[in-house]
């Protein structure tokens, strides 16, 4: 399994919430389903954008005002999903559409577009999928076994978006994160 290498711009969860995801990746591992996701030290989230390579530097004070410009946005996972023909196998949990989460990430884009950071097609306007990742790399034998597991999650499952990160992976590590709609200076 080769390591991708490269930086995210990430949106991470209350406790709650969290807590929420965190048992799904539990109960993968525990049957052996699937670790990579606790391997690679993640933390639950929604990717905003990444890309291969980026300046940190660049970014702290984008992040920081974008931060304080933006409320904790309420979430509601409300469904399990795949994509077609993933070669990652990769099982999410999808959040109920709304224009606030979709407003958020294009503005984002349109700010680091600004920065002259080129917004790759994945993370464009109107291709962008949110979704805050289960598993990596399921076995594809044992895809049926952990949505079975996963469908006793008791979806929907609500909370809020609380902080904005800058990440590298992989294994993950937080740059910096400001916690959203904190208009404070630290």
């Amino acid at each position: 399994m080769s390591q991708q290498l490269g930086f995210a711009i990430e949106l991470y969860l209350d406790p709650a919430l969290e807590n929420q995801v965190l048992k799904a990746w539990n109960v993968l591992a525990r049957r052996q389903i699937s670790t990579h996701l606790i391997e690679m030290e993640s933390r639950p989230h929604i990717t905003l954008f990444s890309a291969p390579f980026l300046e940190p530097s660049k970014l702290e004070s984008l992040l920081k005002g974008f931060a304080s410009k933006h409320d904790p946005l309420p979430l509601t996972f409300s469904s399990l999903a795949t994509f077609p023909n993933d070669p990652d196998n990769l099982l999410f949990l999808a959040p109920t559409p709304s224009l606030s989460l979709l407003h958020l990430q294009s503005q984002l884009c349109d700010a680091i577009r600004k920065e002259g950071l080129e917004i790759g097609d994945d993370y464009a306007f109107n291709s962008w999928i949110p979704y805050c990742s289960v598993a990596h790399h399921v076995p594809k034998n044992r895809m049926p076994e952990a949505f079975s597991l996963l469908r006793e999650l008791k979806l929907p499952v609500s909370g809020y978006a609380m902080d904005i990160a800058l990440v590298q992976f992989s294994p993950v590590r937080e740059i910096f994160s400001f916690v959203l709609g904190n208009n404070v200076d630290s």
